[in-house]
C-alpha cells in the first residue's frame, strides 16, 4: 500500500514538473516576442487603433471613476458619444486598476496583452476541469502558440496581430471565455459552482460581445446530449440568470439604446482558403480532423472521452454557424471564424494527449516538453511580420518620426478644451509616421480638442456624416459603412459641413490637400508644422449653440437615418433641418411639414437677430439665449440621456443632432441616467443577491452534510469494537 502512494506521488510530481516546463515553453516563447524591455518602457502605445483605446482607457480612469461612473459622455470624437454603453469596458478597467501600481501607460500595455498571456493558462486550467487526463492539459497551453502567433489576419481577433491591431478586449473575453466553457462542463457533471459560472460569463460579457455570444451558445450542448434535460435545464437557467442579472447595470441599457447607433455589418470576402486555415494551423487541423474522425468511426467504450470530444468540437461547429448567420444580426462575421480556429487547437491537445496516454509510463512526462519543442520550431519561421509590428507599437509613438511634430500640432497649435471648437484632419497613411494612421484621434487627449473620427464609431448616430465629411478632405477615403456611401475630394462643398458640426481647424498632410486648401478663400493658413498644415475654416462662429435660420420640418415616418444621410448630401437643404418625431410625439412648435427631399425646401426665416452664449463640459451644456421660443440646434450627437432645464424637451434632428425650444432664457442640458440605466443597477444588485444566497446555501450544505462530532466518536468506537 505504501509503494502504490509513493509511486501515485511520484507520478503526479514528475507530471507536474512536466507541465511547469510546458508552461516555461510556451510563455518563454511568448516574452521572446512581447518583450518586457518593451512593455515595461512608459510610452504611449503606437499602431493599429491602440492610440484610439489608450484615449478612452485614460477618459475613465481621470474622469469616469473619479465621478462615480462607469458609462458617460464623451465629446472628443464623432460629435459625441456614450463611452462604454456600446462598448464593452472589463479590460479598461483592468488597465485602470494597473495604473495605480505602475505608469499609465505601462498599465495600458499590460492590459493589452493580458488575454495573450492569460490565453495558455486558461486553456490548461479549461482541459483540466473537463476531466481531460494528463498530457492535455499542457498540450492545450502549447498548442495556443499556432493560434496566437497566426500572422494570416489582424482583424478576426484573438490572435496577437488582432491585439496590436486593437482588438485586445477580444483577446481577453476569449481567455476568459475558456474558462467558462471549462467551469460549466464541470458544473453541470456535478451541479456545482452555479457562481462561479455565473461570475465568468459575466466576465466574459463585460470584456467583448462576442465572447458573451459564444458563451451563451454553450448551453445549448447540456440541453441536447444531456440525459437529466430537467435537471440540467434548472442548473443552466441558475447559471446565465445569474451572470444575465449581474450584467444588467450594462446589457439592459445598451439593448434598450441600441437604436441610436449606427450598425456595422462586414462580410468578409476571401482571397484563399489560407486565410481560413493558415499554414500555421495545418498540424493543428489534421489532428483535429483526425481526433473527430477516430471517435466517430470507431466503436468507443471509453464513454467519457467521447464526451470530451463532443464537447470540444460543439465550438467549432457553433462558430461557423454563428459566421453565416452574424450579417443578418450586424455583426462582423469573421470574427466568429476566429474562435473556430482556437477551439480547434484544443480539440487537437485532446487527439494528440490520447495517443500519447498510450507511451510507455516512463516516457509519458517528457512529451509536453518535446511537443513544445517541437511546436516551437514550427511556429517560430512562420511568425512573419508580428516581431516587427510588436516593436513599433510598443516602442511607443515617442519614438516616431513625426512624433515632435505632432505633438506640437497638438499642445502648441491646437491646445483647447471640450468647449473649444472640432479639429478635422486630413485622412492619410501619412500619419502613420507619427505612430498610427489615426494619430489624431487623440486629439482630446493630448490637445483637449474635439475632433470627429474615432474608434467607436457604431457608438454614435453621426458617425456615417463624419465619414462623409472625411471624403470631402482626403483622396483616400476610408469609407468603412457599406450602406452609407461617400463622396469625393471637394473642399468647397465640405465647407457647409464643417460649419454644420463645429469645425475650426483642419490638419492637411499632402501636398495636393494643402494646395487645394489654400487656394479656396473659405480656408485661411494658420500656420505649418513640420509636414502639417493648419487652416481654419473662416465660416461659422465657432459655437455649439446656434439659433436656425429657417424652421425646421418635422417628420413622423420612414427611417430616420437614411432620410438625415440624404438630407446631408443636400447643400440646399441644410440651412432647413429635419426633425424626427416618434408617433404620438408633440409637433415641434412652427416646424413645417416634410414631404420629400425632391422638393425645394420652404425657408421661412425668423425675423429677429438672436444672439446666444454656451459653455460646454464634457456632460453639460449651457446656454444663454436672447430668443427664448426660437429653435435652437446644439451641435452634439443626439441621446435620449441627455435631458434639458429651460425646455420642454430635446428633439432629435438631422444630421444626428439635438434641438430644443427654450421656454427660459437660460437652457442646461446634462448627461444622465434614465429608467434603462437604473433598471439595470436593479438587475445587477437582484443579480448580487442571488449569488449570495447561492453562496449561502452551498455553505449550509457543507456543513449539513459533514459528521457531527458525535457521529465521529461513535463511528471511532465501532471501528474499535
Amino acid at each position: 500500500m505504501t509503494n502504490q502512494v509513493s509511486a501515485e506521488g511520484r507520478r503526479n510530481r514528475l507530471q507536474w514538473v512536466s507541465t511547469s516546463i510546458a508552461l516555461a515553453l510556451t510563455y518563454g516563447c511568448l516574452f521572446w516576442y512581447l518583450k518586457p524591455s518593451l512593455l515595461l518602457i512608459p510610452t504611449i502605445t503606437a499602431g493599429g487603433d491602440t492610440i484610439a483605446h489608450y484615449v478612452a482607457a485614460r477618459y475613465l480612469r481621470d474622469y469616469l471613476m473619479p465621478n462615480g461612473k462607469l458609462i458617460g459622455w464623451m465629446p472628443g470624437n464623432f460629435a459625441g458619444y456614450p463611452l462604454f454603453l456600446f462598448y464593452f469596458p472589463l479590460a479598461f478597467l483592468l488597465i485602470a486598476g494597473l495604473s495605480l501600481v505602475v505608469s499609465f501607460p505601462v498599465a495600458f500595455k499590460l492590459g493589452t496583452v493580458a488575454g495573450t498571456f492569460g490565453l495558455p493558462i486558461a486553456s490548461l486550467a479549461a482541459l483540466r476541469w473537463i476531466g481531460c487526463p494528463f498530457p492535455i492539459p499542457a498540450l492545450g497551453a502549447i498548442l495556443t502558440l499556432p493560434f496566437l502567433l497566426n500572422a494570416g489576419n489582424s482583424m478576426w481577433g484573438g490572435n496577437l496581430p488582432s491585439t496590436l491591431a486593437g482588438e485586445f478586449s477580444h483577446s481577453l473575453s476569449l481567455a476568459l471565455l475558456v474558462l467558462f466553457m471549462g467551469a460549466l462542463y464541470r458544473g453541470v457533471l456535478e451541479r456545482r459552482y452555479v457562481g462561479w459560472c455565473a461570475v465568468l460569463f459575466a466576465l466574459v460579457g463585460l470584456a467583448h460581445g462576442y465572447g458573451l455570444v459564444m458563451g451563451a451558445g454553450f448551453g445549448l450542448y447540456f440541453l441536447v446530449v444531456g440525459s437529466d434535460f430537467r435537471g440540467t435545464l434548472l442548473y443552466l437557467v441558475r447559471v446565465y440568470a445569474i451572470g444575465g442579472l449581474l450584467l444588467g447595470f450594462w446589457l439592459l441599457p445598451l439593448v434598450a439604446y441600441l437604436h441610436y447607433t449606427t450598425g456595422f455589418p462586414i462580410t468578409w470576402e476571401f482571397t484563399s482558403f489560407l486565410e481560413i486555415v493558415p499554414v500555421v494551423l495545418w498540424p493543428v487541423l489534421a489532428i483535429a480532423v483526425v481526433t473527430v474522425g477516430l471517435a466517430f468511426v470507431r466503436k468507443q467504450t471509453d464513454t467519457a472521452w467521447l464526451r470530451i470530444v463532443y464537447y470540444l468540437t460543439y465550438p467549432v461547429i457553433f462558430s461557423v454557424v454563428l459566421y453565416f448567420v452574424s450579417p443578418r444580426l450586424n455583426l462582423v462575421d469573421v470574427r466568429f471564424l476566429a474562435f473556430a480556429q482556437f477551439f480547434l487547437t484544443l480539440l487537437a491537445a485532446a487527439g494528440l494527449g490520447r495517443f500519447l496516454v498510450q507511451l510507455p509510463q516512463s516516457l509519458r512526462p517528457a512529451a509536453p516538453a518535446v511537443i513544445g519543442v517541437l511546436v516551437i520550431a514550427w511556429v517560430a519561421p512562420q511568425v512573419s511580420f508580428i516581431p516587427n509590428w510588436i516593436r513599433w507599437n510598443f516602442e511607443g509613438m515617442e519614438q516616431k518620426p513625426w512624433w515632435r511634430y505632432y505633438y506640437i500640432v497638438n499642445t502648441i497649435g491646437l491646445a483647447g478644451g471640450p468647449h473649444s471648437p472640432r479639429v478635422a484632419y486630413q485622412h492619410s497613411p501619412l500619419h502613420d509616421k507619427a505612430g498610427t494612421i489615426r494619430a489624431f484621434e487623440a486629439l482630446p487627449l493630448i490637445s483637449g480638442r474635439p475632433t470627429l473620427e474615432g474608434a467607436y464609431m457604431q457608438s454614435s448616430p453621426s458617425s456615417p456624416f463624419v465619414f462623409y465629411i472625411q471624403s470631402e478632405l482626403t483622396e483616400t477615403p476610408s469609407c468603412p459603412f457599406v450602406p452609407y456611401k461617400c463622396t469625393t475630394f471637394d473642399p468647397e462643398r465640405a465647407l457647409a459641413h464643417l460649419e454644420l458640426f463645429n469645425v475650426k481647424e483642419v490638419i492637411a498632410v499632402t501636398d495636393h490637400v494643402k494646395a487645394a486648401l489654400a487656394s479656396n478663400s473659405g480656408y485661411h493658413e494658420e500656420g505649418e508644422i513640420g509636414p502639417y498644415k493648419i487652416f481654419q475654416v473662416r465660416q461659422g462662429s465657432g459655437q455649439y449653440v446656434v439659433p436656425l435660420r429657417y424652421q425646421p420640418v418635422s417628420v413622423t415616418d420612414g427611417d430616420w437615418k437614411r432620410l438625415a444621410y440624404d438630407w446631408f448630401q443636400k447643400p440646399e437643404w441644410l440651412d432647413v433641418p429635419l426633425v424626427f418625431s416618434q408617433p404620438g410625439d408633440p409637433a415641434p412648435p412652427g416646424a413645417l411639414p416634410f414631404h420629400d427631399l425632391e422638393q425645394q425646401p420652404v425657408k421661412q426665416s425668423f425675423s429677429s437677430e438672436c444672439r446666444v452664449n454656451d459653455a460646454l463640459g464634457n456632460e453639460e451644456v449651457r446656454f444663454d439665449t436672447e430668443c427664448p421660443g426660437r429653435p435652437h440646434l446644439i451641435k452634439i450627437s443626439y441621446h435620449p440621456k441627455w435631458r434639458v432645464e429651460g425646455a420642454d424637451r430635446i428633439h432629435l434632428v438631422s444630421p444626428a443632432f439635438m434641438l430644443v425650444y427654450p421656454t427660459a432664457r437660460h437652457v442646461r442640458l446634462i448627461f444622465g441616467n434614465r429608467w434603462p440605466d437604473y433598471a439595470g443597477w436593479a438587475a445587477t444588485a437582484a443579480g448580487f443577491a442571488w449569488l449570495l444566497a447561492e453562496g449561502l446555501v452551498v455553505r449550509v450544505r457543507k456543513r449539513y452534510s459533514q459528521p457531527s462530532r458525535g457521529d465521529k466518536v461513535i463511528a471511532a468506537c465501532r471501528e474499535g469494537d
